[in-house]
Formats: C-alpha cells, structure tokens, sequence
C-alpha cells in the first residue's frame, strides 16, 4: 500500500511538470523578431508588395469651399448704376446676372442687363437667348434682331419658323428680313422667295431685297440682275447696281 502511494505521487509530480512546461512560451530568435518589426514599419503586405499609403485629408476640401463661398460673397448682388459697369458686370458674372434679372421690374437698367446676358447666352444657345430677350429685354429694340440673325446662322429653319410665327407687323418683317440675309449666303434664290412672299411691301422689304440682291451678285450676277429687272421703277435702279458684280480693288502703286 505505502509503495503504491509513492507511484501515484510520482506520477502526479511528472504530470504537473508537463503541464507546466507545455504553457511556458517558445523562445523567439531576435533576428526573425526584428525583421518582423521592419516589415511592418515598411507597410508590406502579405506578398510582400510596398502598400500605398492611405492620406487623410487635411482640410484642404473645406479650405477651398470656403474659398469659394467667399469670392461669390465677393460678387456684388446687384449691377452698378453705370450702365458701361453694368454690362461688363453683366458679362463677368453670368450667373449673377441671371438671377438679378429674373427678380429685377422692367426697367432701363434691366435691359442693359438683359442685353449682356442674351448675348452671352446666345454664344451656346441662341434660341434660349431668344426665349430671355422677349421675356426680359423689352426696351432693346434691336436686340432680339441680332439674336435671329444669329439663331438663323446656326439653325435657318428653326429660326425661320419662329419669325413666321410672329403675328404680321413690323416686327416680324423685321425678323425675317434678318432670316433672309442669312439664307442669302448660301441659297439666295430662297431668300428672294422669303422677302417676296412673306414681307409686306414697304421699306422693310426694300432693304432685305437690297440685301439680298448684294449677296446674290456676289455668287450669281446674271440671277441677281434678272431679279432686280422685276422690281419696280422707284427700286429698280438701286436693284440693278446691287446686283452688279463688283469689280476688284486695285491699289494704285507709287
């Protein structure tokens, strides 16, 4: 009995120990220890490819909106008295241009302002420009011509189409004459056909035949020439010499 107690204490103590052992850590060789440390230093991944770092932003965003903010702050709300000042205003500050129009009662100063913002306008969309100068520049009474001519330039049959759409008057004469001038360039037996047809005889229509006739005479001389024969007697004359053809320039020399 007393030697069986001695074995299980024995093998008891040996247990023990084994369990001690087993928790107790590995050693750890420094060399793997400090290359570990590097890698990680250095920011490499698993496969050992350099990582890139990720920046923070530092303010620099809220900075410049800020920035921002303040230069439009800086912009006045409203054009100067000058209407010289309120044009360059105008064509320095579109979007505050429009938004003072668009609140602004008739007046003179509106359409010096709305002359500006059409014009910039129509640089990129000219029939929008047109929609702007009848809702806001009244009082600019060649300002919508100039639009046409320029709508006619980029787009002729929608341009036309919005001339002939006009109730009949001098406005609209006025309108398609411009309309004429453009199409004269490039098919002026059409514009002779729009003058005729669609403008009321009187001096509007005289001057858009004219000018007709001095861009027909240019490309087509016996055309134009056969055309101003039918014009009557009080017209004809200035018909005949714009039709034409216009002999060259020559600079004397010395």
């Amino acid at each position: 009995m007393k030697k069986f107690l001695i074995v299980c204490f024995l093998a008891g103590y040996v247990l023990v120990a084994i369990l001690i052992r087993s928790e107790e850590p590995e050693p750890v060789d420094p060399g793997a220890r400090d290359s570990a440390a590097a890698n990680a230093n250095r920011g490499y991944e698993h496969d050992s490819k350099p990582m890139r770092p990720r920046v923070r932003p530092r303010g620099n965003f809220l900075h410049s909106q800020n920035s921002s903010r303040e230069e439009s702050a800086a912009i006045p709300a409203s054009p100067p008295a000058d209407p010289d000042e309120a044009r360059q205003w105008a064509r320095e500050n579109l979007e505050q241009a429009m938004a003072w129009l668009i609140a602004a009662p008739p007046c003179s100063e509106r359409d010096t302002v709305a002359e500006m913002v059409c014009a910039r306008v129509a640089e990129s969309d000219p029939a929008e420009a047109v929609a702007l100068a009848e809702r806001y520049a009244g009082g600019c009474s060649n300002l919508l011509e100039n639009l046409v001519h320029q709508w006619a330039a980029q787009d002729e049959p929608a341009a036309r189409a919005y001339a002939l759409a006009k109730p009949p008057g001098d406005e609209r004469d006025r309108l398609l004459s411009r309309v004429a001038l453009v199409q004269s360039k490039t098919d002026p037996l059409d514009a002779a056909t729009l003058v005729v047809e669609q403008i009321a005889p009187g001096e509007v229509q005289n001057e858009a035949a004219l000018s007709v006739l001095q861009q027909w005479g240019s490309r087509d001389p016996a055309g134009a020439l056969a055309w101003a024969q039918t014009f009557g007697d009080a017209l004809r004359d200035r018909a005949m010499n714009e039709a034409a053809p216009r002999a060259p320039q020559v600079q004397n020399e010395e």
